[in-house]
């Protein structure tokens, strides 16, 4: 599914993150230029406990293909349309009867005290349309910040986002698409899974943890990424020769 030229989502798909790692490192081998001071990477994220965590308000402002609030830093405003599959049309229905609404949680704990939450966000992670409407809510979320960002490409299956660019550019997006998905979905970006790839044999080990330190730390719009935690470097995989498969 893309309604970016840059951008693809992928849902309900055996070993989607194999597939979409897959398509990055293509991506990748196929690149021109390679700069040392700003070389090609690829990211791979994750979003923290994505399927519990999304706001039902823009799940349903998708599949209604209309917002009824702001999106994308007020890019997006009250009214405007929002692309979404026709195919999902005959389920709206559903989707707003089931989740239109906040309900109860009735939760017991481990020495049998009933707790009572009240839910207005969240879905079910094994079932397979929640995969696909989850996939959907995303879409033009992160498909309008690489948009933006005509320098990266990228693919995602559900939580998992991968972005092929050169160091800078593919930071100046990570950047945005953080404030940006905390804005318009309420998810957050797990950084202790954030990994970044150095293809080739452009850099060794140690110059390549090097240079994504550097960057982070000697940009102002990285500053954001940068107070995230040490984990965002020093849990960060550089290789220069392989790509996770």
């Amino acid at each position: 599914m893309s309604t970016y030229d840059n951008f693809l989502q992928f849902a309900c798909q055996k070993d989607g993150t194999t597939r979409c790692a897959q398509i990055s490192q293509l991506i990748a081998s196929n690149w021109e230029v390679h700069g040392v001071d700003n070389p090609l990477v690829v990211m791979q994220l994750d979003i923290i406990n994505a399927f519990c965590s999304v706001s039902r308000q823009a799940q349903l402002d998708v599949m209604a293909e209309m917002a009824s609030t702001s999106y994308n830093n007020g890019n997006v405003r009250d009214g405007d349309m929002i692309p979404c599959a026709p195919s999902l049309r005959k389920y709206w229905g559903h989707f707003q009867s089931t989740q239109g609404h906040a309900s109860t949680l009735r939760l017991t704990d481990k020495r049998r005290q009933p707790h009572h939450l009240m839910c207005s966000k969240d879905g079910q992670q094994d079932d397979g349309f929640e995969t696909v409407r989850f996939a959907v809510t995303i879409h033009p979320s992160i498909g309008r910040v690489f948009q933006r960002h005509p320098a990266c490409k990228g693919a995602a299956i559900c939580d998992y986002i991968f972005v092929v660019a050169p160091l800078q550019e593919a930071l100046a997006l990570v950047a945005e698409l953080k404030l940006i998905l905390k804005q318009d979905l309420d998810l957050d970006l797990d950084v202790p899974k954030f990994s970044c790839y150095v293809p080739g044999n452009h850099l060794d080990d140690d110059q390549a943890r090097a240079l994504f330190k550097d960057t982070l730390e000697n940009r102002q719009s990285f500053l954001d990424l940068a107070a995230m935690d040490a984990g965002v470097y020093k849990g960060t995989t550089c290789c220069r020769c392989a790509y996770r498969r």
